[in-house]
Parts: C-alpha cells; structure tokens; sequence
C-alpha cells in the first residue's frame, strides 16, 4: 500500500490514518506463490501475478484459500491520540464520516484504531 495514497486522508490533533489493515487478515503469499510467478510470470510480484498463481493452485496461507485474493479487504487504520474508550472519544463519530465517501471510493472496508503510543 503505498503511503501517498494516505495522505488525501485529513489529519486533526486527535486522529490520522497511518497504515492499511488487512481484514478479516492480509493475504499470505506462500512458496506456491514464488514459484508460479518465477517460472511464468517472470519474477513480477503483484495483484494480476497472484491472482494467476491462485489459478494454479496456490492460496492463502491464513485461511487456507477459504477467502480468494480479492475477498482479501484493507481497511483503513486510524492512530487515535486518547486514553479514552474509543466509543467515548469526542469527534470520532464526525472525522470518520468526514472521510467515509473517500474511504468507500478508495475501496477500504472500514476503520481499524490503534492508540498514539506516548513518547517520554
């Protein structure tokens, strides 16, 4: 995921997004995976490469390729600057629905939230 694709994203003192998620989990590359795209797709890594490679049998390693690549979402993380649970922090509810039609546009799934570490 490329970082500048985040930075669209409005910052405030309380909230910024800083990373993807994946959900229910990232995807997994295997073995199978290096191999198929080494032997036939010339060492090329990417979505179009896997998505190949699972059409010659390689899958998820999570999930054993219960979900297939593309079933495989981001959702957008959220550093969170409180202490607060976050059903109570004050503006949260307004940022992300100031950044919704953005997010589904962007094709993220949701929100994840990660509390802004202290620094001492």
């Amino acid at each position: 995921m490329s970082k500048d694709k985040l930075k669209k994203y409005p910052s405030t003192k309380r909230f910024k997004i800083i990373d993807t998620l994946g959900v229910p989990h990232s995807y997994c590359i295997t073995p199978k995976h290096v191999g198929y795209v080494s032997d036939h797709c010339g060492s090329l890594l990417n979505d179009y490469t896997i998505k190949e490679a699972e059409q010659h049998g390689a899958k998820c390693n999570i999930c054993k390729g219960k979900l297939a690549y593309d079933e495989h979402k981001q959702a957008l993380l959220v550093e969170v600057n409180s202490k607060e649970q976050l059903s109570k922090i004050k503006g949260l509810k307004k940022y992300l629905l100031s950044i919704k039609d953005r997010a589904i546009k962007d094709g993220y799934e949701g929100f994840a939230f990660i509390q802004k570490k202290e620094t001492k």
